[in-house]
């Protein structure tokens, strides 16, 4: 029994066909190696992609350097055509003499579209490509004999235009590029470069061809991809009509914004809609100072802007085109400016509606940065907030009418600062020909009192101005006063002035000045009228002062007691009236007064004339009468420390 099975058993193994089969197997697989190797060998690889390529088009010059086939992507197993360092270039102007530079073009395999008789390759891929234009586009005569294509003989056998479109129909329904940079060799500047540009054909008939792709045209240098960042998207449909869509939209640091675009190719109208939401302005200047579109003197720091726009028309007449845009806002440091519709009839030559601007506490200070501008006076603190409202004609006219508030301005005295601020001003602006004009209405000064008008005209860049007051009362906040006065106090003044300035400094100054009283280091003024003229770096005040009190402990009874008679003080005080006397001073180094005199008691008279030079030395004369007393001091020694020689005593 067992010999039998072992005898069967051998039976079965010799009669098992598995040494055929592997034979067969290997002398299969080595066939079908030799030749797969033989018709995918890189030779020959390139050989038919160079074939394929001297037919794209007689006037584009196709290179690269290698071909093979790869087996896998990655770890996946995926069968594609791999072409490294491909080069396209062309000399025809009509397309800018483009040059196009591929790091590796990858081209997928489909083994069941060529089992079904369908084109194997259906999507390109591309890693790196870069596209540079080293001409201008120029329009071609198509009439140019330069630009007709050679003829070509007539075929033996034509097809209809259906067999065309089925057989020669180019079946890539997909092209796929990680980056995509383009340039102009003339125009560096207007590069853009595109990240996963793709393109998708929906559909052959009728055609839709779809463009997605990423950028960072507007991109920040100082911020992060994630803060910078635009999507674009273009269709193209040839039904009903031939018309391309594009919808460009994306973050501009915290902002963001969307473009959508529509042109129809057979009448050419373009139809542009725009929505920017707080889009910092310093990145709208930059890129329309970068196409020189906009001033470079202008800054837009810490301002945002948001609006909406729109305009439709005929492409070649997009210059002249008008041009709507609604709900413009401008916020930040500055304020808020809000305008509810402009309407630009055309950009060359720029033509417009006026324009209505609401004003919500705009700074003025923050107004010149943005301006690029600088404040040119050192009397001037701080600038304030504007509220109200201004009609811009055009850029040589506007009027502007509401409320500045928060003005400062700068009084100094040995070496002390006080502000005066100005809690409202009311009035009128306007710019005419390159000429601000200032309509002052109403001011409140802060602590203080003011009823009268103000005028200010200015060049536009405020290096020229001339301010006229016509003032019937104004006092001073007390701060204020008691600098100026050294802890006294100033009355109810009146003022009629013209002061101009020029490059920040005060040119000339012309005015009369009226004062109830004042009170200046313990000695009291009465009524005081002065007239005063300061121009060409001097000043010359004419003064009329109804009557004078010295007080004993003032700094000026110390200088007076020597040069007076003792019956003129009562009880240590000295009571002068009818003073008058005319007051120059170049700086405050320089300095005279000149046919200064006073009425003391009934009979009494003091007249003194002088001055002091820029070391401080003094010079000039003191002179009293009083009935049969004449008396009289040469003045010397310094401004600080006096001296007084009399000539001789008369009785």
């Amino acid at each position: 029994m067992d010999s039998r099975r072992r005898l069967s058993d051998r039976h079965l193994i010799a009669e098992q066909p598995g040494m055929t089969i592997l034979l067969t197997g290997l002398i299969l697989a080595f066939l079908l190696g030799y030749t797969t190797k033989s018709l995918l060998s890189p030779a020959r690889l390139a050989a038919r992609i160079e074939k394929a390529a001297s037919h794209i088009h007689k006037d584009v010059k196709v290179s690269f350097g290698s071909a093979h086939v790869s087996l896998s992507n990655g770890i996946l197993p995926r069968f594609a055509v791999i072409i490294s360092n491909v080069r396209m270039e062309s000399s025809q102007t009509c397309w800018a003499a483009p040059v196009m530079e591929i790091d590796e073009l990858r081209l997928p395999l489909s083994f069941l579209n060529l089992i079904q008789g369908r084109a194997p390759v259906r999507v390109v891929e591309a890693n790196s490509v870069t596209l540079t234009l080293r001409d201008d586009f120029k329009d071609c005569d198509p009439t140019d004999p330069e630009q007709i294509p050679a003829s070509r003989p007539r075929p033996a056998v034509t097809l209809s235009p259906s067999e065309q479109s089925q057989k020669y129909r180019n079946d890539v329904r997909g092209i796929s590029v990680r980056t995509l940079k383009i340039t102009s060799a003339k125009h560096p500047q207007y590069s853009t470069e595109l990240m996963n540009f793709a393109v998708k054909v929906k559909s052959f008939e009728p055609k839709v061809i779809e463009v997605t792709a990423k950028t960072h045209l507007m991109k920040d240098s100082q911020v992060g991809d994630y803060l910078s960042h635009a999507n674009l998207y273009l269709q193209y449909k040839e039904s009903p009509e031939a018309a391309v869509q594009a919808h460009f939209f994306g973050n501009w640091r915290e902002g963001h914004y969307s473009v959508i675009a529509n042109y129809t190719l057979g009448d050419q109208l373009l139809a542009v809609e725009t929505d920017l939401k707080h889009i910092p302005l310093s990145q709208i200047l930059a890129i329309l100072q970068k196409y020189q579109l906009a001033s470079r003197d202008l800054n837009g720091r810490q301002v945002w802007m948001s609006s909406k726009a729109r305009m439709a028309g005929p492409v070649d007449e997009i210059r002249t085109l008008p041009l709507e845009i609604r709900d413009l806002r401008l916020e930040g440091d500055l304020g808020e400016m809000h305008v509810e519709k402009i309407n630009i009839g055309s950009l060359e030559p720029l033509k417009y509606e006026p324009i209505l601007v609401d004003v919500k506490k705009l700074d003025i200070e923050k107004l010149l940065v943005l301006l690029n501008r600088t404040k040119q006076t050192s009397i001037l603190g701080h600038l304030g907030s504007f509220t109200g409202r201004a009609e811009i004609v055009s850029d040589q006219k506007m009027r502007m009418r509401g409320e500045h508030a928060g003005l400062e301005f700068v009084f100094s005295n040995k070496g002390q600062r006080e502000l005066q601020v100005i809690e409202s001003m009311v009035g009128d602006i306007a710019l005419d020909q390159d000429q601000w004009s200032f309509q002052i209405k109403r001011v409140e000064p802060r602590g203080g009192v003011f009823v009268g008008d103000l005028s200010l005209r200015a060049d536009r860049d405020f290096k020229a101005v001339a301010v006229k007051t016509h003032i019937d009362e104004l006092q001073l906040a007390l701060p204020v006063q008691k600098l100026m006065t050294n802890g006294g106090e100033i009355g109810l003044m009146s003022l009629d002035g013209d002061l101009r300035f020029g490059e920040g400094k005060v040119q000339s100054l012309k005015g009369l000045l009226r004062l109830n009283s004042m009170n200046v280091e313990g000695v009291g003024l009465g009524k005081t009228r002065a007239s005063f003229d300061w121009s060409k770096g001097e000043v010359l005040l004419n003064a009329q002062v109804q009557s004078m009190k010295v007080s004993p402990n003032s700094p000026t009874a110390e200088v007076l007691r020597p040069v007076t008679l003792n019956s003129w003080w009562h009880d240590g005080v000295l009571n002068l009236s009818g003073l008058t006397g005319q007051l120059g001073a170049k700086s405050a180094k320089d300095f005279s007064w000149k046919g200064f005199q006073a009425q003391a008691s009934k009979t009494g008279k003091l007249s003194t004339e002088g001055s002091w030079n820029e070391e401080a030395r003094l010079k000039g004369h003191v002179q009293v009468k009083d009935g049969k007393i004449q008396r009289r001091w040469q003045i010397q020694g310094t401004r600080e420390l006096p001296q007084f020689v009399e000539e001789k005593a008369r009785r």
